[in-house]
């Protein structure tokens, strides 16, 4: 029988192919880790720790915390935040100063609105309504109150005479009047007159050394300080007009005298505060005469 040296011997077959062909995939550390067992004789074991290791030393990087990716986005986000505010703020200041023109636009065509439809401040320039209004007061007076009704003896209210006058501003210089007499910075027209109605439509008006008598009844007048004892009338107001008197009647030019019965539509509208100066200020309610009309013959 022929002798063959040990060493010419084939290797034989490994024990556990598997773990042999993992170890061989991996390099010769997963060889010896797969030859040897380990005290439980669980080869697996070592095997999956020998390929985790090789994708370990292959150079791939573990993926980032959460806690890092979120301080990476937060930081991320910091950075266009700012970028975005150095961009806009000189568009910012562009924008605003583009729309400018368009903002006092409309801030004017907001003041003639409230000036023609609701409210307007007017300059009292004389002393004809003292000491309910003092000459330089500046009141509101509202012009929705008389869309919903008649005026009523005792309200205080402003009007216009009928008569144009020649002298009257035209062009820019009635647009800047009229923003003026808007903020109460200068007096109002001329045609335009703050009075107290005393009677309306109908009513028959007679004043009898200074107390005024209407339908036959007379007005008690706490707003009347200064003493005038004229006499005037009997007159009949027509239908759709109105009487007026000042409270100042010595020095009035009411309807006793220049501005006679003044038309109904003729009313700008209602006084109701004095806003300056803010000593004087004082609302202008008025104080309401209700009598009876008197009967048809």
């Amino acid at each position: 029988m022929e002798h063959r040296d040990p060493s010419d011997d084939d290797v034989p077959p490994p024990l556990w192919p598997s773990a042999s062909r993992r170890g061989s995939s991996s390099g010769s550390g997963a060889d010896q880790t797969g030859d040897e067992p380990d005290a439980d004789g669980d080869n697996g074991v070592g095997s999956a720790a020998g390929v985790t290791g090789s994708s370990v030393d292959s150079g791939v990087a573990d993926p980032p915390s959460r806690a890092a990716s979120e301080d990476l986005r937060a930081d991320a986000a910091h950075r266009r935040r700012s970028a975005d505010t150095r961009d806009g703020s000189g568009a910012g200041a562009s924008t605003f100063l583009r729309e400018l023109p368009v903002l006092i636009l409309v801030a004017f065509v907001l003041a003639f609105l409230l000036r023609t439809f609701v409210v307007q401040v007017f300059f009292i320039p004389s002393s004809s309504m003292e000491p309910t209004l003092q000459i330089d007061d500046r009141m509101a007076v509202e012009k929705i109150t008389f869309r919903f009704r008649e005026p009523r003896r005792g309200d205080i209210v402003v009007f216009e005479e009928g008569d144009t006058s020649l002298t009257d501003p035209t062009g820019g210089d009635r647009f800047l009047r009229g923003v003026g007499q808007f903020l109460g910075l200068v007096p109002a027209s001329a045609r335009d007159f703050v009075k107290r109605v005393i009677a309306t439509g109908g009513d028959e008006v007679r004043i009898e050394e200074g107390q005024v008598y209407v339908n036959d009844v007379p007005f008690d007048e706490p707003y009347v300080v200064f003493p005038d004892n004229d006499n005037y009338g009997p007159v009949t107001v027509p239908d759709n007009h109105l009487f007026f008197l000042g409270d100042n009647r010595p020095n009035s030019s009411d309807s006793r005298r220049s501005l006679g019965f003044v038309p109904n539509d003729a009313v700008v509208g209602r006084a109701v505060v004095i806003i300056w100066p803010l000593e004087n200020w004082d609302s202008l309610t008025g104080v309401e005469h209700d009598v009876e009309a008197p009967a048809n013959p």
